[in-house]
């Protein structure tokens, strides 16, 4: 009897573990849906097509700068709030919208995995149009950054699974850096101050370039500077499909794009733009690149992303460069000390 009503309480104790076990679990989101660079507008139709709604499909359907032909920065997908159901709640990116004289203030917020894993969210708020215009208007490049940058940090932790960890193995032992390598790049060509690597696809080509030479001086992070450079490397590295062609910067039709950001707090040259075979042939495409500075080693790198598609979208596949090249680590970074604690011992110890 004894017996009985201890693996009683032992069962009912052990339902009661499951219970609140559960209970402090954390809910398991459902994967998001969609494709790189969509995003979901919720908003009701007069709001949709007037000013206000105007201005926001103007911020993310405006033509992503630095590619050969149209293409929009994100690609929208619109619905009102009344459609806004189970069946699209897991978007991957969405913006919801809500015009109400109740709203005193407008406002704007951010959040992430709200119905679904990985998910970006942002919640508009505005008493009228005019009042929702006028955000859109001040604040529609940081809510486009917001996407933008969670869209790359999605596509740099979805690669980690398909990486090429022989070439990457390679670079490091060449060149002294890390960098994620998509696996679908293979065929490489190394030589004693650069690493090439290409998937060398008839239809939709895409190339990783790392170079690098001594660091002088500030002077080389210039615009024309580093352009300059890239025509002088490519001339060499990379050949035409005819003897005597080579691939080169174009600047006849468009000018190239320079930003200055910050890196893991230091600084980094950002270039985008054109390129184009010279001397023959018709091939080009866009590029996007990366130079930084060894601080060990008094050397400028260079990290490139080239494409060639013709006929074809190419948007997403030069975002997927780009955000390899993210991943980059300089041997400073690769070899910083972490933060040590140090607690001092007492004298009878």
């Amino acid at each position: 009897m004894i017996l009985i009503m201890k693996t009683k309480l032992l069962f009912t104790s052990l339902i009661i573990t499951m219970f609140f076990s559960c209970g402090k679990s954390k809910v398991i989101l459902p994967s998001a849906t969609g494709t790189k660079y969509e995003i979901l507008v919720v908003m009701d139709e007069i709001p949709w097509k007037a000013p206000g709604g105007r201005a926001l499909v103007a911020l993310l359907d405006q033509d992503m700068p630095a590619l050969p032909q149209p293409e929009p920065v994100m690609s929208i997908i619109h619905c009102t709030r009344s459609e806004f159901g189970d069946l699209l709640k897991p978007t991957r990116n969405v913006i919801l919208t809500e015009i109400s004289p109740r709203f005193t203030e407008p406002k704007i917020s951010y959040a992430k995995n709200t119905w679904s894993q990985p998910q970006s969210v942002v919640r508009i708020e505005a008493a009228n149009d005019s009042v929702f215009e006028a955000t859109i208007k001040n604040y529609g490049e940081n809510i486009l950054r917001f996407f933008l940058t969670t869209e790359r940090n999605r596509q740099i932790e979805i690669g980690k699974d398909f990486l090429n960890h022989k070439a990457m193995t390679e670079i490091e032992t060449h060149l002294g850096i890390q960098i994620d390598i998509p696996s679908e790049l293979t065929k490489a060509v190394k030589g004693e101050n650069y690493y090439w690597i290409t998937n060398n696809h008839h239809h939709t080509r895409k190339d990783l370039i790392i170079y690098t030479y001594p660091y002088k001086d500030k002077k080389i992070f210039t615009k024309e500077a580093l352009i300059a450079k890239r025509d002088s490397v490519m001339k060499q590295i990379v050949p035409g499909e005819f003897e005597g062609s080579y691939m080169g910067t174009e600047l006849k039709y468009f000018d190239p794009i320079f930003n200055e950001i910050n890196i893991n707090e230091t600084y980094c040259a950002e270039l985008s733009g054109l390129w184009r075979m010279f001397n023959g042939g018709s091939m080009g495409g866009p590029f996007y690149s990366q130079t930084r500075v060894d601080e060990i080693n008094h050397r400028v790198i260079t990290v490139e992303g080239f494409v060639f598609a013709p006929g074809t979208a190419k948007r997403n596949h030069i975002r997927q460069l780009e955000a390899a090249i993210y991943t980059l680590k300089l041997p400073q970074e690769i070899n910083a000390i972490n933060e040590v604690s140090v607690v001092a011992k007492k004298n009878n110890q």
